[in-house]
């Protein structure tokens, strides 16, 4: 663990999720899979320039600074091809789920330099009977609750979307956008008494796969800072196959939901951490005995520890059976983390 004082605070890169910590006491409490011990080898530290903050990069990111001194003119010619070809698929390749549907009509926060569109979640006033024709016209989970848990989710998901900031980077907003981003945060808190995320203030959509940087790279989703942002092309696919175990804007809810519980509150000491440490313990069993063999999870999922959970959640929503049937100790340990089960959707 560093000594020096003024490291903190800083930033620690997992792949496509970044953690601050502010203090030598909140290392002590990262679960095992981030202990500092463990990843001190490993990373490297910078120092930002304009604000102080230390950076840890993992062995997939690197330096800016040697970045750009070792980009080649055919890199230039690369980027400048991807560059198109992604300015061209954001001319909104509008998707089944939103033809004939009525555009978000609030119009106050667009930019007028060619910016994002930007919708206050304050002023999108969606009536219950809006969210409720959407969540059950495209939301599996939201179809198999009782009357009295559907009204609890869509109590959940008025308080949610009130609570953030959706930026949409395509030439209209539709109303399922942040209606159907939000209610993938609520499903996966739903057995939750804190359910807001209230570190992630803004919710950014593209229309398709973006282009992100440090390291360049095309995503469909990733959670950075106080964003989650998700490609609404492959967002609205993955909820049209609820079974495959594919699900984008439930992983990327899933890093969030261990950035807002383990790396954020105050007080670390909290139910969701004892009951993370425990699932900590068994995916380090999955790791150790799936490097290779084919199964539920990809090479990807089984890259590290973070991955391992945000695909497990995925498969714990969308293949609960397979998963309770293969993994049994992971399923029940998934199961008292978020404490719902959606075999019995109790």
């Amino acid at each position: 663990m560093p000594q020096d004082s003024t490291l903190f605070p800083f930033i620690i890169f997992f792949d496509d999720t970044a953690f601050i910590v502010k203090s030598k006491e909140e290392f002590e409490q990262l679960p095992d899979s981030v202990k500092i011990e463990r990843i001190r080898n490993e990373f490297e530290y910078h120092t930002l320039r304009d604000s102080g903050e230390t950076v840890i990069y993992g062995p997939a990111y690197q330096n800016k600074e040697t970045k750009e001194e070792t980009f080649s003119f055919p890199f230039f010619i690369a980027i400048g091809i991807i560059a198109l070809v992604m300015y061209r698929l954001a001319k909104f390749n509008r998707r089944k789920l939103e033809e004939g549907e009525e555009a978000v009509h609030y119009q106050t926060g667009i930019s007028e330099t060619g910016g994002p569109l930007h919708y206050p979640g304050s002023k999108l006033n969606f009536s219950n009977d809006e969210l409720n024709k959407i969540c059950s016209k495209y939301n599996s989970y939201y179809q198999k609750l009782s009357a009295e848990n559907k009204q609890k989710f869509i109590d959940r998901l008025k308080l949610f979307i009130n609570s953030k900031q959706f930026y949409i980077y395509a030439e209209k907003g539709y109303k399922e956008m942040p209606v159907l981003i939000s209610a993938a945060a609520v499903q996966i808190t739903f057995g939750l008494e804190e359910f807001l995320l209230p570190y992630f203030n803004n919710i950014i959509i593209h229309p398709d796969a973006y282009l992100a940087d440090n390291p360049l790279r095309i995503l469909m989703g990733n959670v950075h800072g106080t964003s989650i942002t998700l490609s609404w092309k492959h967002f609205l696919e993955d909820y049209q196959n609820p079974t495959d175990g594919k699900n984008v804007g439930l992983h990327e809810m899933a890093h969030a939901l261990q950035v807002q519980y383990l790396f954020t509150k105050r007080n670390r000491t909290n139910d969701f951490k004892e009951d993370f440490e425990h699932y900590d313990r068994v995916d380090d069993h999955v790791l150790q005995n799936n490097q290779n063999k084919k199964g539920l999870f990809d090479a990807y999922a089984l890259k590290d520890k973070n991955e391992l959970w945000a695909t497990s959640v995925e498969l714990f929503f969308e293949r609960p059976v397979d998963l309770k049937l293969d993994y049994p100790d992971l399923y029940e340990s998934i199961k008292l983390v978020l404490n719902q089960d959606p075999i019995t959707m109790v």
